[in-house]
C-alpha cells in the first residue's frame, strides 16, 4: 500500500477505538495524527519509503541500517516480532520521559522527543500536509506533546502509555494493510518467511492500481470522518444548540 494509506490506516484504527480509552478533545486530534505516522513506521525497513525520506539523510542512513538488521524490505519491521520491540522501546521511552518530568535528567526526554518528532512529521509528509513546512509542523506538534505530556496519558486498564498504544495501533494497521496486498506480511519471520493474506488471493490489491486510489482511500477517508462524528459529533450539536439557547433574542424592526 501506499504511505497514504497507510497513514489513514493508522489514523483509522485509533479513532476506533478512541471510546474505549476515553481520549476526546485536543488529544484525541494528537494522537490521530500520532497513530497516522505509526501507520508508516514499519517501512523504515526501506530508504526510498515515506518515513525514510522525513529528515533527508538521517533517516534515509537510519533505514538502511534498519533494512539491512531486520533482513530487507517487508521483513523484521513487517511481524509480529519487530512489533513488539518498537512498541517496547516506545514504552521505554515513554518511562523516561515521565522520569523526566518528575525532576530527572533533561536528556530523558529526547528518545520520547525523537520518536514523536519522527512519526507526527512522518504523517504529515504521508498525507501530503503542510508542503515543505511539514516537517516544522511535526516538529512543534512533538515540542507540544512532550510540555503537554499527552503522550504519557495512561488509556488503557493496564496503564499503557499513549505513546505505546499510538505505535503499536499504527503499526498492526500497517501490516493488516500489507496482508490486503498480493505480497502479504511475514508475521512470524523470523520463525518463518510465510506471508499472510488477510483477503483471497484473487481479491487482493496492488499498490498504487485503480482499486487502492478509488476504492481503499476513500473507504478508509469514510471510516475516519464516521468514526470521529461518532466520538465529538455529539458534543459539537451539544454545543451548538447550548449556543442558540443562550444568544439573546434579536429585536425586530420597529414599525412607525
Amino acid at each position: 500500500m501506499l504511505g497514504r494509506d497507510h497513514a489513514l490506516s493508522g489514523a483509522l484504527a485509533f479513532t476506533a477505538v478512541a471510546p474505549l480509552l476515553h481520549v476526546t478533545g485536543a488529544r484525541l486530534a494528537a494522537a490521530v495524527v500520532l497513530t497516522a505516522g505509526a501507520g508508516v513506521l514499519p517501512d523504515i525497513d526501506e530508504p526510498g519509503s515515506t518515513i525514510a525520506r522525513t529528515f533527508g539523510f538521517l533517516t534515509g542512513a537510519f533505514a538502511w541500517i534498519v533494512h539491512k538488521i531486520s533482513g530487507g524490505h517487508r521483513k523484521g519491521t513487517h511481524s509480529l516480532l519487530g512489533v513488539a520491540l518498537v512498541a517496547a522501546a516506545s514504552l521505554g521511552a515513554a518511562s523516561w520521559q515521565a522520569g523526566a518530568r518528575a525532576s530527572g535528567p533533561w536528556w530523558h526526554l529526547v528518545p520520547a522527543g525523537l520518536i514523536l518528532g519522527l512519526l507526527f512529521s512522518a504523517a504529515f509528509r504521508a498525507l501530503n500536509i503542510g508542503g515543505h513546512h511539514g516537517d516544522a509542523f511535526g516538529l512543534a506538534l512533538a515540542a507540544l506533546m512532550i510540555w503537554k505530556g499527552w503522550d504519557l496519558d495512561l488509556v488503557t486498564p493496564r496503564h499503557v502509555p499513549m505513546l505505546a498504544v499510538c505505535v503499536t495501533l499504527g503499526m498492526l494497521a500497517h501490516l493488516a494493510g500489507d496482508m490486503c496486498t498480493h505480497d502479504g506480511c511475514p508475521l512470524l519471520y523470523p520463525l518463518s518467511r510465510y506471508e499472510f493474506g488477510l483477503l483471497p488471493a484473487p481479491v487482493r490489491i496492488t499498490t498504487s492500481k485503480v482499486a487502492e486510489h478509488w476504492i481503499v482511500t476513500p473507504l478508509l477517508i469514510a471510516g475516519i470522518a464516521w468514526f470521529l462524528w461518532r466520538d465529538a459529533g455529539s458534543a459539537l450539536t451539544a454545543h451548538v444548540h447550548l449556543a442558540g439557547r443562550l444568544s439573546p433574542s434579536l429585536p425586530g424592526p420597529s414599525c412607525r
